[in-house]
């Protein structure tokens, strides 16, 4: 699976725990597939994701781990309170974490657009590797 043109991702990182670092529109409500996106994906900048907590209302799936790609071993996943919905929390390898609102599947993509928008670049791409639509809206 080609991972890294179908993900759909704003990161704009904050030294502010309290302020949301990015926006992430999975294409399924598949977790162990879209961790994949993901992690292929992030931005190199904005640190290496050692855990990740999401809140189970989001997914139809909840596996305690995901094997990525080009990693090692596999990364722990954590969950939420279920009164958390649309949240997915990183876990940096130093510490850190980086919070992103999940931009529900079914959502238009102009809903999608107005949430990644709020978060400058854009890393998403469409599954043929051109430019997606809502990188330059």
């Amino acid at each position: 699976m080609d991972t890294v043109d179908k993900a759909r991702l704003a990161v704009t990182v904050s030294a502010d725990r309290h302020t949301l670092d990015g926006a992430w529109w999975p294409y399924t409500r598949v977790l162990g597939e879209e961790l994949v996106r993901l992690f292929a994906a992030w931005p190199a900048g904005a640190g290496y994701i050692s855990r990740v907590v999401v809140c189970p209302r989001d997914w139809d799936d909840r596996p305690a781990t995901v094997d990525v790609p080009d990693r090692r071993g596999r990364v722990k996943i954590a969950l939420l309170p279920t009164d958390t919905a649309h949240q997915v929390v990183l876990i940096m390898l130093d510490g850190q974490r980086r919070s992103l609102v999940v931009i529900p599947p079914g959502a238009t993509e102009q809903t999608a657009a107005k949430y990644l928008g709020a978060f400058g670049p854009r890393h998403a791409l469409a599954p043929d590797g051109s430019e997606a639509s809502l990188v330059n809206t």
